[in-house]
């Protein structure tokens, strides 16, 4: 497991994606379209998710863990299930299929802030946890950009192992 991606509120998503391509050398890498702006950047191995939200800050902000083995995220699915921990309120769906087919669960820890749960690949999982899936490009149509998005790509590859 290793931290996939912050996010982090911005009044204004071009400016914030300006600043840290042009302070920290980021890359601008495809999102998927989502009801507020957003601009996806690889920093380093690490993504930054930059999401419009002028005003107060949302209760929507979080980091994310990936758990690439199928069966540690289907436990962790079933766990925060069943112990009434899966965030069914910030975010229209509790866990969605990205346009690439990754997926994006959210739940909460024990001070009730939102941990995001990452796994490559909504094709591996269980029927019972396939069926409840949504799919992002449901929900807002997805144009060719975001249908390129994915949390899992191959600058971050070996995370991980790393010390």
């Amino acid at each position: 497991m290793y931290i996939n991606h912050v996010a982090l509120p911005v009044d204004e998503v071009d400016r914030a994606s300006d600043f840290y391509v042009d302070w920290f050398g980021a890359r601008v890498i495809p999102s998927p379209r989502f009801p507020v702006p957003v601009a996806w950047l690889l920093l380093g191995k690490v993504q930054v998710h930059l999401v419009r939200h002028p005003g107060p800050t949302s209760p929507a902000y979080h980091f994310a863990v990936a758990v690439e083995d199928t069966a540690a995220f289907e436990a962790l699915y079933r766990r925060a299930d069943r112990e009434g921990r899966l965030d069914r309120e910030t975010f229209p769906h509790h866990i969605y299929e990205l346009p690439r087919g990754d997926v994006q669960m959210w739940m909460r820890d024990s001070d009730d802030n939102i941990i995001e749960v990452d796994h490559p690949s909504a094709a591996v999982l269980s029927a019972g946890i396939a069926s409840v899936l949504k799919r992002w490009a449901d929900d807002k149509e997805q144009g060719p950009w975001n249908r390129r998005a994915s949390l899992f790509m191959p600058e971050q590859a070996g995370l991980a192992l790393e010390a």
